[in-house]
C-alpha cells in the first residue's frame, strides 16, 4: 500500500515537508475533524493529527504526532512508516500537492522573470496549480532538509 496522508490544521509545516519528500499529502488549514476523517476514509489516507481523539475512530487510520518541531514530526512519520526508501524529493508541489513534471524553458519563458530566465535552465511545473519550480536559492537548503532525514 502506498502511504498517502492528510494533515490536520496544526501540521501545515509537516505537510509541506512530506510533500518535499514526494509523499501525497492533503492539507488545508481549515479542515474540520469531520473533514479529516472523511478524507482519511474515502481517499484511504493516514490521518496525521495532534488530536488524540481521532485515534479512537475505527473507520480511519490515524497517527498521532507527538512533537511540536516540524523536522522531528517528519522524522517520526518517516521512521514510523518506514518511508526512507520511498522518498522521491521534488516530485510534488509544496503548495497544492500536485505532481511536478519537467517542462522546457521555452514553454514557460514568457512566465519567468528576467534573472530566472538568464540563470536557470531546468524547470518543473505543477500539473494542478501550474506553479513553476527551479533550483533557485532555496534548493540547497531543501537538500539539507532531505539529507537530514535520509542520513
Amino acid at each position: 500500500m502506498k502511504n498517502k496522508f492528510v494533515c490536520d490544521v496544526h501540521l501545515g509545516k509537516l505537510a509541506r515537508l512530506l510533500r518535499l519528500l514526494g509523499f501525497d499529502t492533503a492539507y488545508e488549514n481549515a479542515f474540520t475533524k469531520i473533514e479529516l476523517s472523511n478524507i482519511g476514509r474515502l481517499e484511504e489516507r493516514i490521518v496525521l493529527s495532534k488530536d488524540r481523539s481521532l485515534s479512537k475512530n475505527s473507520l480511519i487510520r490515524a497517527f498521532i504526532i507527538e512533537n511540536e518541531e516540524p523536522m522531528l514530526q517528519l522524522k517520526q512519520v518517516v521512521d514510523s512508516f518506514g518511508l526512507k526508501n520511498h522518498i522521491q524529493p521534488f516530485s510534488r508541489c509544496l503548495v497544492c500537492n500536485g505532481e511536478l513534471h519537467m517542462v522546457s524553458k521555452e514553454a514557460i519563458s514568457h512566465l519567468l522573470l528576467e534573472n530566472t530566465l538568464q540563470y536557470f535552465n531546468e524547470f518543473w511545473r505543477c500539473t494542478n496549480c501550474r506553479r513553476i519550480y527551479w533550483k533557485g536559492s532555496h534548493y540547497e537548503r531543501m537538500l539539507k532538509t532531505i539529507e537530514g532525514i535520509t542520513s
